[in-house]
């Protein structure tokens, strides 16, 4: 099965030594900054017209990063980081797929966020991802 949260999270933990790489948000996660979330929100996928029911051959994630911090700086470079490691993902591949192309459908910008207490830029990549 298919897993574009997990594939990229594996990868920015490793990639991002220190960092907390994670899906959900836990509580009162601004007490250890910086953050990185990485969730996947919509795609699309290609099937085998002649199987019905089969696996996709491929699937187009869209993936999106924050990346909270204490200050504005922190969280811009983190960001920029993050996004420069997504883009080295082409070709690895684990149990939840093998990615055969990346691009940045929105790369890293300032995202206001209601918190005072954390400063949050993010970016929004597609992943085309093949099954293992």
């Amino acid at each position: 099965m298919i897993d574009p949260e997990a594939l990229v999270v594996d990868w920015l933990r490793e990639r991002l030594p220190g960092i907390r790489v994670l899906v959900d948000l836990p509580a009162k996660f601004d007490d250890t900054l910086p953050v990185v979330q990485v969730s996947c929100i919509g795609g699309s996928a290609q099937w085998q017209p002649w199987n019905p029911g089969s696996v996709p051959l491929a699937r187009q994630a869209r993936i999106d990063v924050d990346v909270f911090a204490a200050s504005r700086e922190q969280a811009a470079d983190l960001a920029l980081r993050a996004s420069n490691e997504l883009f080295t993902l082409r070709g690895h591949g684990n149990q939840w797929g093998c990615i055969a192309a990346v691009l940045q459908e929105s790369g890293p910008a300032w995202r206001p966020d209601y918190n005072p207490n954390i400063r949050r830029f993010g970016l929004t990549d597609v992943l085309t991802i093949r099954p293992a």
